[in-house]
């Protein structure tokens, strides 16, 4: 399957609306524990998509390996602050840490040459 079919704007809507829906209609307290990672995984779903869509219109040149490396990065920088933020363990330095991190992997993933795409 082509990556222009798998992230059409349609699918990224189903997905941020099942991420509201989701957030909306459970109450985290009586969920078992497995299903606590459920939002996570579709905000990190939704966001990905959404950066994969944003790179693919603005910046077409870029090879299918760096544009997923860079919206995985992104994506996953809100969702680990989340996590972090869920478990009252985010600080200033910790998100300062993710940040840089994240801009670490984007800037070598924008210099990087990877065979295959």
């Amino acid at each position: 399957m082509k990556l222009s079919n798998l992230y059409t704007p349609a699918k990224i809507v189903g997905l941020y609306l099942a991420l509201l829906l989701w957030l909306s209609l459970t109450d985290p307290r009586k969920l078992p524990i497995i299903l606590l990672i459920v939002p996570f995984v579709l905000l990190f779903a939704a966001v990905f998509m959404t950066i994969t869509l944003l790179i693919r219109q603005f910046l077409p040149h870029m090879s299918v390996t760096k544009r997923r490396l860079a919206a995985g990065c992104i994506s996953g920088l809100p969702c680990f602050l989340l996590i972090l933020s869920s478990v009252n363990q985010l600080t200033w330095r910790d998100a300062a840490l993710v940040a840089f991190l994240s801009i670490f992997l984007l800037f070598y993933a924008s210099r990087a040459r990877f065979s295959g795409s």
